[in-house]
């Protein structure tokens, strides 16, 4: 189990500056009682504002959002949620990154909540937040791992989807002879992004051992995962990709526009990017799950649950935890989510002949292309410890600057897996690659 003590090391020094911060109080306004939300989307800020205008006017509680960029917003909430400065509620990420605030007992169990609210909320979301037995989180947002793509630039080549790997490589390598970027997948500004790539490989080359790999009963530098990072370092080497300081919010859209970029793989959340910046759901892009590369990828597909946590040292829990009732089981936050933030509903309020009318690929892809898979696994982000997560991020940016170091970058990750399960009691012994594997 993971002990407070050891969940606070290497925060110590932001602590004595946060101790500047004065504690987090429950505020009375008139009869609206205001709560604080952290997130880590600024872009979102004043969607935020106006859901938590909503709620004051629907149940007298106000939820007052504060902003942060994506590095310092982790550290900040790893420190005050151990204090009285936790905020009410704040946005984070199952699975793994979950675990940790869970096993050092920071998190509020919200059982409760979900037993009082959570009715109509689709099958497997409140199992996938429960860990041994308890509810810890409510959903922001439930989403699957897929490739949007520039439907009217595969129309104009007059391609079809592809149905084999092989014809996805020669649709990529045609764009690339046409000066096309064929996949978005960039350094930008998000270091996050960096996995997308080595998840979609490695789900489609062998799903079962991406989730060996992800908790310790597989190797980095086994087979399969070698596989993945061969095939990713071709890629690379032969230009598939969108120039490395593209962004997915600003930039891919536009190149979607301007016909500059075929494919970019994503959360089905990135609909509503799209259609924020001006693209329409159907006509300049659609939605498609890319075929395997083995047989031992078929049917298999990341899903992803962004979360909201209700800190237990939290002044403002109780407060926090009646909004969370008002949000899974509301349908004006229902309709609120589906047309300002153009998420896809996850509970069963709006149906989805309503989310066909605003946005027909994300209809098309819960209601139909879903169905053969059933192989669900959970995104890279959350699926293993963080610490392997984190040291990926750095090797895998590395290879997409230096293809040809995949084999170093496997060998880096191994000995971090080696380290981190050896502290959870896994039995894992490093098994390192010659440099000529």
């Amino acid at each position: 189990m993971l002990k407070c003590k050891s969940f606070l090391v290497g925060t110590l020094m932001v602590g004595i500056v946060l101790m500047l911060v004065s504690a987090l109080t429950v505020v009375q306004a008139g009869d609206i009682t205001t709560f604080t939300f952290y997130h880590d989307n600024p872009e979102q800020q004043a969607r935020w504002e106006k859901i938590g205008e909503m709620s004051a006017k629907s149940i007298g509680i106000k939820m007052d959002p504060v902003p942060f960029k994506v590095e310092p917003y982790m550290t900040r909430i790893k420190m005050d949620i151990t204090t009285s400065r936790a905020p009410g509620l704040f946005k984070w990420w199952f699975g793994f990154r979950a675990r940790e605030f869970v096993e050092a007992g920071l998190a509020e169990d919200l059982s409760g909540v979900w037993d009082e609210a959570g009715q109509k909320v689709l099958p497997g979301v409140r199992q996938a937040l429960t860990m041994e037995g308890i509810t810890y989180a409510i959903p922001q947002d439930v989403s699957f791992w897929v490739w949007f793509y520039n439907k009217p630039l595969l129309e104009k080549y007059g391609f079809k989807l592809p149905e084999t790997w092989d014809e996805f490589i020669s649709q990529l390598e045609f764009f690339h002879s046409k000066g096309i970027s064929g996949i978005g997948h960039t350094f930008g500004k998000s270091r996050w992004r960096a996995f997308i790539m080595f998840q979609e490989l490695m789900e489609r080359v062998d799903a079962h051992f991406y989730n060996d790999l992800a908790v310790g009963k597989a190797h980095w530098t086994d087979e399969p995962a070698v596989e993945a990072m061969r095939i990713w370092s071709t890629m690379l080497k032969k230009g598939f990709f969108a120039p490395m300081d593209a962004r997915y919010v600003e930039d891919y859209p536009k190149m979607f526009l301007e016909g500059s970029l075929a494919y970019v793989p994503m959360g089905s959340w990135y609909s509503g990017t799209l259609r924020n910046a001006g693209l329409k759901s159907g006509e300049d892009y659609g939605i498609t799950i890319l075929p395997p590369i083995t047989a031992k990828g078929k049917r298999a597909i990341c899903t992803e649950t962004g979360i909201f946590i209700v800190p237990k040292n939290s002044p403002q829990k109780e407060i926090a935890k009646k909004w969370a009732k008002w949000w899974l089981s509301s349908p004006e936050a229902a309709e609120f989510r589906l047309e300002q933030f153009k998420w896809a509903p996850w509970e069963g309020i709006v149906p989805i002949e309503r989310l066909a009318k605003t946005d027909p690929v994300q209809a098309y892809l819960l209601g139909e292309a879903l169905k053969p898979y059933d192989k669900v696994l959970i995104r890279f982000w959350e699926v293993t410890p963080v610490p392997i997560v984190e040291k990926s991020l750095d090797e895998f940016q590395k290879v997409m600057a230096f293809p040809d170091k995949y084999i170093e970058a496997l060998n880096e990750m191994e000995k971090t897996a080696a380290e981190v399960w050896a502290d959870r009691g896994v039995k894992y012994q490093a098994k390192l690659l010659s440099d000529g594997k």
